[in-house]
């Protein structure tokens, strides 16, 4: 499903769950620990592929951790739940390429730094937990080196950093522990635009378009306001 289409999506459930809610959702809120304003913290790990639109050589599996902060609202109304959450992590998603030709050999490197999502959630709550759906728009950064050399000795070399968008969807659970504090995991799929990168080696002008495609699993903890 494209982008627009899940934005849309998620813009007509969640119009369509306030519109039937009932006045009485702020103390269901404030009971269940679920709903109002809320800051949080998650921490998880993603791994996926990274693979180049010109260069089929390309294609490795990056992997590792990530860290960050999140802030959101949730509309609790009986036993529906409508929100929107942003969040902003810091990332050690890594991977590495070695393309051997003739006698040249390239060492390429593409580390995830920074992943950042904007999404609408929308689930069920049956007591004090919370089952979601959630999908929207993510964003990435990502840190291109590449090192090419003849017989050990080299050639050149170049860094550059690329900015990647796409979209991102998934499912979660969340649990309210208090009135204020609820923790929970969930899982994301994130899946970016190809990036046009150009990488100068020796005076060699070298274009690639890496592709980017994750699969994060994260666990939060939230205080509610």
């Amino acid at each position: 499903m494209s982008l627009p289409k899940i934005t849309c999506l998620i813009l007509m459930v969640m119009a369509c769950a306030l519109l039937f809610s009932t006045p009485s959702s702020a103390a269901d809120d404030s009971q269940k620990g679920l709903g109002g304003f809320y800051i949080g913290v998650l921490a998880g790990y993603g791994t996926g592929s990274y693979t180049s639109a010109i260069n089929n050589a390309v294609d490795h599996e990056p992997s590792g951790g990530l860290f960050g902060g999140k802030a959101g609202f949730s509309h609790v109304a009986g036993s529906l739940m409508v929100g929107i959450e942003g969040d902003v992590s810091y990332s050690a998603i890594d991977g590495e390429d070695t393309i051997t030709l003739l006698d040249y050999k390239s060492d390429l490197s593409h580390d995830v730094t920074m992943l950042s999502t904007i999404r609408g959630r929308v689930g069920g709550v049956f007591g004090n937990a919370m089952v979601y759906g959630t999908a929207g728009v993510a964003f990435g950064r990502v840190d291109n080196a590449i090192r090419v050399t003849f017989h050990g000795l080299e050639v050149g070399s170049d860094t550059q950093t690329s900015s990647h968008t796409g979209w991102t969807a998934g499912v979660g659970l969340e649990y309210a522990a208090s009135e204020r504090i609820s923790f929970g995991g969930e899982y994301l799929r994130v899946d970016m635009s190809p990036e046009e990168i150009v990488m100068d080696i020796g005076g060699y002008k070298a274009t690639d378009k890496g592709d980017l495609n994750l699969n994060t699993f994260r666990f939060g903890l939230n205080i509610h306001f």
